[in-house]
């Protein structure tokens, strides 16, 4: 729920702009690969679990916001995970869905209807994308035991569970950080500036 629709309808990313972003997750994932495989131990996959692991929690964290939208009686008209060409589209609560290239971001276009309470739902439709990955992560803890959460292992299934945690409190304290992202059309706020704005902004 972080941008406005017209950003992602108007920004086409020139050639050179695409190449870099390709060029620089290449070096970082061979940066990792050689990292792993020099020495290898199993608790080195942890830091590539967590990287893969981001991209369904983007899915996730805007399903939360979609969620929370339906739930309190608004409408939703699109929701878009990642930017760049689209590789899927389907049905999220009967408005489209759109899955982007790079799925690292997205957001959700509300439909407000009604005025009363309006505040209160804006915040609680900005808190829920963090809500459900804060959601996620108790729930890992409370399953492995909140000491054996911090313990590393050489166990795949219980590593690949400790990534999973750790990217979703990740996703949700930088989401939760208040804070604007800048583009042609102004400032949109992230869902902790977001959360603020609908509880103590003018209007």
């Amino acid at each position: 729920m972080k941008f406005d629709q017209r950003d992602y309808d108007k920004r086409k990313a020139p050639l050179s702009e695409t190449l870099t972003l390709y060029g620089m997750v290449s070096v970082m994932l061979l940066l990792i690969s050689l990292e792993i495989f020099t020495n290898y131990e199993p608790r080195k996959m942890a830091a590539l679990m967590f990287l893969l692991w981001w991209m369904p929690l983007v899915l996730l964290h805007e399903f939360g916001h979609a969620v929370m939208a339906k739930w309190l009686g608004w409408g939703i008209e699109r929701t878009v995970v990642g930017f760049g060409r689209i590789i899927y589209q389907g049905q999220l609560f009967g408005a489209p869905l759109e899955v982007r290239m790079v799925p690292i971001e997205g957001f959700v276009q509300i439909q407000f209807l009604g005025q009363q309470g309006a505040r209160i739902k804006n915040a609680l439709i900005y808190f829920a994308g963090p809500g459900i990955e804060l959601l996620l992560f108790l729930a890992i803890g409370l399953i492995l035991g909140w000491s054996n959460l911090f313990l590393i292992e050489d166990d795949y299934g219980k590593l690949a569970l400790q990534s999973l945690a750790f990217a979703a409190l990740a996703g949700a304290v930088i989401n939760l950080i208040p804070m604007g992202v800048v583009t042609k059309d102004g400032e949109s706020p992230n869902d902790g500036l977001g959360i603020l704005k609908s509880l103590f902004g003018k209007g």
